[in-house]
Order: C-alpha cells, then sequence, then structure tokens
C-alpha cells in the first residue's frame, strides 16, 4: 500500500481544477494542464454561447492560451486515476465507505471522519494521517540510521575478525612448516646416529668375534696336545711293568 503523502500527491495531480473530482476521460491542453473532458468541454461552450466566434480560450489554471485543437487524450494520466481508484477501495472505511485518512493512537488504526465523530472514538488523541505518518517516517529514519551504525561496527568487527583468521592461518602455517623441518632435520640426526651405532656395533661384533676365534683355535690346539697325552698315557698303563717304570 502506498503511504498516505504519496497518495495525497497523486490525488492532487489527477483532481480536475473545474470539478474538483478525479478525472474523467482526462484530456490535456497546449500548457501541459488537464481536466475531464466533459469539464474543459462545457467550459469552452460557455464561453463560445458568450462569444461564438472566440478561437483563442485560456487555461483555467494558469491562464495561458491554447486552441481547441491542442486538446489531447492524457493516457498516462487516466492509468493513474485508475491506480488511485483501486486504492482508495482499499482506503475506504468498511462501516461508513469514506476515506481513511485519520489516525486514532489511543486505538492505533485508521478511522474515517465519521469514525472519529462516533461515540467508540470520542475523546481520542486523533491526527490526519500525513502528520501521524511524518512522525512515523522520523521514527523509521531514525531507526535505519542506528541500523546502519550497527551494521558498520558489524562489517568492522567482521573484517578485524577476518584479518585475524588470516594472520592465524599464516602463523599456523608458519609453525607446521618448522615442525616438518625440525622433524626432519631429527630423522636426519637419528638417521646419522643409527648408521653410527651399528657400525659401532658392527666393529665391536667383528672384534670381539676375532678374539673368540682366536681363543677358539688356542683352545683346540690345547685339546689336541691334552688328547695326544691322554693317549699316551693310556698306551704306557696298557704296557708291562718294566715298559712303565722305564
Amino acid at each position: 500500500m502506498a503511504s498516505p503523502i504519496v497518495s495525497k500527491k497523486m490525488r492532487e495531480e489527477a483532481t480536475c481544477a473545474i470539478c474538483l473530482l478525479l478525472m474523467a476521460e482526462p484530456v490535456s491542453i497546449s500548457c501541459g494542464h488537464s481536466y475531464c473532458r466533459q469539464c474543459i468541454t462545457g467550459f469552452l461552450e460557455n464561453i463560445r454561447q458568450e462569444i461564438p466566434s472566440q478561437t483563442l480560450f485560456y487555461c483555467p489554471h494558469c491562464r495561458a492560451p491554447f486552441q481547441v485543437t491542442s486538446l489531447r487524450p492524457n493516457k498516462q494520466l487516466g492509468s493513474l486515476i485508475e491506480v488511485i481508484k483501486e486504492m482508495s477501495q482499499d482506503m475506504s472505511c468498511e462501516e461508513h465507505g469514506e476515506f481513511l485518512h485519520i489516525f486514532c493512537e489511543d486505538e492505533g488504526q485508521l478511522i474515517c471522519w465519521r469514525c472519529e465523530r462516533s461515540p467508540q472514538h470520542q475523546g481520542h488523541n486523533t491526527a490526519v494521517i500525513e502528520d501521524v505518518c511524518q512522525g512515523y517516517q522520523e521514527m523509521l529514519q531514525n531507526a535505519v540510521t542506528n541500523l546502519r551504525e550497527l551494521e558498520e561496527e558489524c562489517t568492522k568487527l567482521k573484517l578485524f575478525t577476518r584479518k585475524q583468521i588470516s594472520e592465524w592461518n599464516e602463523k599456523t602455517e608458519s609453525q607446521k612448516q618448522k615442525i616438518q623441518s625440525d622433524f626432519k632435520n631429527l630423522q636426519r640426526f637419528l638417521h646419522e646416529e643409527e648408521k653410527s651405532y651399528l657400525w659401532k656395533l658392527e666393529k665391536e661384533k667383528e672384534q670381539t668375534l676375532q678374539r673368540l676365534i682366536g681363543n677358539e683355535a688356542t683352545l683346540e690346539q690345547k685339546s689336541q696336545e691334552l688328547r695326544r697325552h691322554i693317549l699316551e698315557l693310556e698306551e704306557r698303563c696298557q704296557s708291562s711293568a718294566q715298559k712303565l717304570l722305564q
């Protein structure tokens, strides 16, 4: 629904200056003003009755000269009038059929002039909707201003948060790269340490095996000597008494 102020301006634009009603079949003259076809035709006929030879006429609104041949249908204004009629039906009082142009502050509703004078609204605070609308528009404008300030603050916080997100991503990425680098270095160090310990172990194994193998060979040699002595002694035990005591 259009605002009351806009509706009022539209009605003023569509009101015939001759009959003071919404125009019927609006026509325009050369100066740009429009009238009901019947009203401007009647206006011209009245002048012709007084002055039959009159061919140049003057606009009833601005007194600009025009000729009958300049009359043109104003289709755009005709469409506007149809819209106004539809709006007037929407803005009519269901009870009285009058235009709802008054706001009852006590009831918080639109009423017509007959409602205002009825006992139901007697003594209530009422005002023409144009005046009330101006106050509401100021309130809404203040609300819009406050909301815009909140929106700007929200936008600033959003940008700040976005900056924090970006900085945190950069920081964590840097830490990630450092951790990966540290672990690579640690892996390299551990690999080198592993090689060193394995080499030492291998050397120790080799040395120990050489020593043990040497010991084994010495023991084998001694074992062979002992077996030889044992055989000799066994042979002597089995020999005669003379040989045993020799």
